[in-house]
């Protein structure tokens, strides 16, 4: 069981892979430093694509720490183009999340080493229910940009 989340999936496709750069290059704009919330007007997706590749994100109007980074391969083969995409938590989040359950726990321990109390128990179920909270956030947003980028790479 890996404690962290992360998505790892291949997309084919039988078009080449200036196709399917170009079906990419049209949902997928450049990174702004500054991007106000408030407009709608934009694609879905941020970030960088090359030859070999893209890094992107989705650009969404609301708060949310778990959204996947995004990156993908290309191979391109003779009668096909595979896109090998991994999607990962942003690195502040799993340094936040390292940190935070090793303070929680660092807490928690003395109350092992007396009685187990309804406190100890506490201790350990507070930061399950956290976790789960964060895998269903993420894996939430990871469902829906495997649905999007599918449908941009294969139009299924």
């Amino acid at each position: 069981m890996q404690l962290l989340p992360h998505e790892t999936f291949t997309l084919r496709s039988p078009e080449p892979l200036s196709k399917i750069i170009e079906k990419l290059e049209a949902k997928i704009e450049p990174p702004k430093a500054i991007r106000w919330g408030f407009s709608r007007r934009h694609l879905p997706y941020e970030g960088t694509i090359s030859h070999s590749g893209f890094q992107i994100h989705r650009i969404i109007h609301y708060r949310n720490s778990f959204l996947p980074i995004i990156r993908g391969e290309f191979e391109s083969l003779p009668n096909e183009t595979l896109v090998h995409i991994t999607m990962r938590l942003n690195p502040a989040v799993k340094i936040f999340l390292i940190i935070w359950f090793s303070f929680w726990y660092s807490v928690a321990a003395p109350f092992f080493f007396y009685d187990v109390t309804f406190e100890a128990f506490f201790f350990v179920g507070m930061p399950i229910f956290i976790l789960i909270v964060f895998w269903y956030a993420f894996w939430y947003e990871v469902n829906r940009s495997r649905r999007e980028l599918t449908q941009i790479i294969q139009g299924a």
